[in-house]
């Protein structure tokens, strides 16, 4: 069987972390069971081909602005390339993807966070690729995915075809599953699924190249660069992270490696969590917090897997957690960061160690730390039980998924993750704490919610501006008309032409 893989990978001056990841598993699933010519769609071909060593070819293209016109005119013309009606410009890269897809027998959108309407780029991309797949007649379907929690009404129509013709789609937790058969999927081809960042397993050159990392007992932390939301300025984030790891380095009697997500293996400088990282390490004022160099995911996995504790407010640091069986924190600021922790660590039995910006504020996170620490035995068999019945989870759905698409019949029927005991924190503060989360979800949706209203009566107070400058422009050129009338048509022709002027 051949392939087309699509993935937010492949870029060559940003290596992330937890894309790359589904990515590169899913390549690993895909070979393990025989499937070896798949062409990947990247970012960069180039770079994806080096990292990877398959072809890749360039995705489609779209844009990540509010205006959904372009993307919208792409989508069009792109769909009715594949179907024969249209002509793409040479060079243009959508024609190469129609190519791949009409030479391959699937398609299949890797793991990813993506389809919301944050990233319309995104949802155009795999809304393109799927209808290509659907014009010649190929199945696809897609692993590993969080799909929204918000999506504008401009979207859905994209979303709807895409999700409702795929034969099978694996989401990552519980919110996923639910919103997904509101937006065309048919409920039977939808199944409960890891990350597939969980399948990530360090190999012993990965070992080795973190092993000068570990002087002592350390702790892994990973933090966005931003907070991404108004409640904390960026000064005050950096300032409470520096503060708490130095806490946590105080009750760890560990070193916190300080581990960026998002950066770049490119020589001369670094960029995004890299830079971040530099900055907390600064305001924290401690030997003990190290930022480290990019790592791979498998480094990460790694450095992970000896670790005392995985914390912070990125998300895949405890899906890499999970698997290697370390207790991990996480620290929700947002609600999409929310809705997508929660259900990773509901998966594992951990959603009580899932906290919000305000619990964070208020201490919680030392509270809740000290807890893993004392029951850090029992919280470390219970995660070894759990990552060995994932493990066969991860296989049985990566099983019936090539079945899916090798046949392009819809995923048969079946239980892909059975739920497990949850692992119940015995102190009062998490009930509160998981109270506190529920508002930060409340007020981050209603604050999206109100930014994408104004986002559209700004909008659409443009299109009347614009309408109202024509309409004026009109009107000046009937007055210079009437102008030139009086001067050179005589008056008694004026007067049989007024009725009709006034109508233009």
């Amino acid at each position: 069987m051949r392939v087309v893989l699509v993935g937010d990978i492949g870029w060559r001056d940003l290596y992330h972390l937890g894309d790359e990841a589904m990515t590169e598993v899913a390549l690993d699933e895909l070979q393990r069971r025989g499937i070896t010519d798949i062409t990947l769609i990247g970012g960069h071909p180039e770079s994806a081909t080096a990292r990877y060593g398959v072809p890749s070819i360039h995705r489609i293209g779209f844009r990540g602005t509010p205006d959904r016109s372009h993307n919208i005119a792409r989508h069009t013309a792109v769909t009715e390339a594949a179907r024969g009606v249209r002509s793409l410009p040479e060079g243009d890269s959508a024609g190469a993807v129609i190519e791949a897809v009409r030479e391959a027998d699937a398609v299949l959108v890797a793991g990813g966070g993506n389809l919301n309407s944050f990233f319309p780029q995104h949802i155009f991309e795999r809304a393109s690729l799927g209808a290509v797949a659907a014009e010649l007649g190929r199945p696809y379907a897609f692993t590993s995915q969080t799909v929204g929690p918000l999506i504008r009404r401009q979207d859905r129509p994209h979303l709807e075809p895409l999700l409702g013709s795929a034969v099978a789609f694996g989401a990552r937790e519980r919110t996923t599953f639910d919103l997904v058969g509101t937006l065309g999927a048919a409920k039977q081809r939808v199944a409960l699924s890891m990350d597939d960042a969980f399948g990530l397993r360090p190999r012993e050159a990965d070992v080795a190249a973190v092993a000068r990392h570990r002087r002592r007992r350390h702790i892994v932390a990973s933090f966005a660069e931003n907070p991404s939301t108004p409640v904390i300025g960026k000064d005050a984030y950096y300032r409470l992270i520096g503060r708490t790891l130095v806490q946590l380095a105080d009750l760890y009697d560990a070193d916190v490696l300080l581990v960026p997500h998002a950066g770049t293996f490119e020589p001369g400088g670094g960029s995004r969590d890299q830079i971040s990282n530099e900055k907390i390490a600064g305001y924290a004022g401690d030997d003990r917090v190290q930022p480290l160099p990019m790592l791979t995911a498998r480094e990460v996995a790694a450095l992970t897997r000896d670790a005392a504790l995985v914390t912070g407010t990125r998300y895949h640091p405890a899906i890499i957690a999970a698997s290697e069986a370390t207790p991990a924190l996480s620290i929700a600021p947002t609600q999409y960061s929310s809705v997508r922790m929660r259900g990773a660590a509901a998966n594992v039995g951990m959603q009580d160690y899932v906290l919000g910006l305000a619990s964070w504020q208020s201490g919680e996170v030392l509270t809740a730390a000290r807890e893993l620490l004392d029951a850090d035995d029992a919280v470390r068999a219970h995660l070894r039980t759990v990552a060995e019945r994932r493990t066969g989870d991860h296989k049985a759905w990566w099983d019936a998924l090539v079945r899916a698409l090798d046949s392009g019949r819809p995923l048969a029927p079946g239980d892909y993750l059975p739920s497990v005991a949850p692992f119940t924190s015995p102190g009062t503060w998490a009930t509160a704490a998981g109270d506190l989360l529920d508002a930060t979800e409340r007020y981050d949706r209603e604050r999206m919610v109100q930014k994408w209203r104004i986002d559209e009566l700004e909008g659409e107070v443009r299109r009347l501006s614009g309408a109202l400058a024509k309409a004026r422009q009109g009107n000046s050129g009937l007055r210079r008309w009437k102008r030139r009338l009086a001067r050179f048509v005589p008056a008694a022709v004026r007067t049989r032409l007024r009725r009709p002027a006034r109508a233009a």
